[in-house]
């Protein structure tokens, strides 16, 4: 399968909601092995699956969402085969509900701020800026998604308050307000923010990181030889060039 190009990621992402949102309503195709991701790893995806498909000649399809649904998403029957996770309480949960195998660490992501190029986006130079502004429109993930959890943390630890305009359901939605000129700045992952050039980027002292997982789904054909290649020094290798860590 040839590789599609890299501007589709966006609408990629969008398809993804979409399909994690109707798992009751019929399943995939037999042809086809799902791949149920955290919405961080949109942009990795088309070179995973190719990576994927070349190792083990299976279709393989990626379908987005925030991780802090998979649990209920996999109860309602998603037709995953795999499971990748932003972060590792969110795995913990899939694995004690019984519904994962033992999972693997995959990469390791840290927090960091993308303001718009404005004046206000501008006047932002740390967390602490972040917080004190009483003009800048900030948007943040929710709290139930790793985005929003780690967030919480990031604050709570530097003992700062922030009020934002919104909390979205994941990564891609909270930058996604930057992007459209509706937020002056957002808290996103650094592997998010390095894929949108026209945003500044502002480092966060003592940030917080965390460590995306995989699993294969209890009972479903193909996981653990897709779980294998995941931990790949091949699969590393496409992660370390998007800007995600050794875990």
């Amino acid at each position: 399968m040839a590789r599609r190009h890299s501007d589709t990621t966006w609408r990629r992402a969008i398809l993804g909601f979409a399909l994690v949102g109707i798992v009751g309503c019929g399943g995939s195709s037999a042809s086809v092995v799902d791949v149920l991701a955290a919405s961080s790893y949109t942009d990795v995806a088309d070179e995973l699956e190719t990576l994927l498909e070349d190792e083990l000649g299976i279709d393989i399809r990626f379908s987005f969402g925030s991780s802090g649904t998979f649990l209920e998403q996999l109860n309602q029957g998603a037709p995953a085969a795999v499971v990748i996770t932003a972060n590792g309480e969110t795995m913990r949960r899939l694995e004690s509900a019984e519904l994962v195998d033992a999972s693997i660490a995959m990469n390791r992501n840290e927090l960091i701020i993308v303001t718009a190029d404005t004046t206000i986006g501008q006047s932002i130079n740390s967390l602490a800026d972040l917080a004190a502004s009483g003009d800048a429109v900030t948007v943040v993930c929710a709290s139930t998604a790793p985005c929003g959890a780690a967030t919480d943390q990031l604050l709570k630890q530097a003992g700062l308050t922030l009020s934002p305009a919104s909390r979205e359901p994941n990564v891609r939605a909270t930058l996604t307000k930057v992007i459209l000129g509706e937020a002056d700045a957002a808290i996103v992952y650094r592997t998010d923010a390095r894929v949108r050039h026209d945003l500044r980027s502002v480092e966060i002292t003592d940030t917080v990181d965390v460590v995306g997982r995989a699993a294969s789904v209890t009972g479903k054909a193909n996981g653990a030889n897709i779980i294998e290649v995941l931990g790949s020094a091949a699969a590393a290798a496409i992660l370390a060039d998007a800007g995600f860590s050794a875990p």
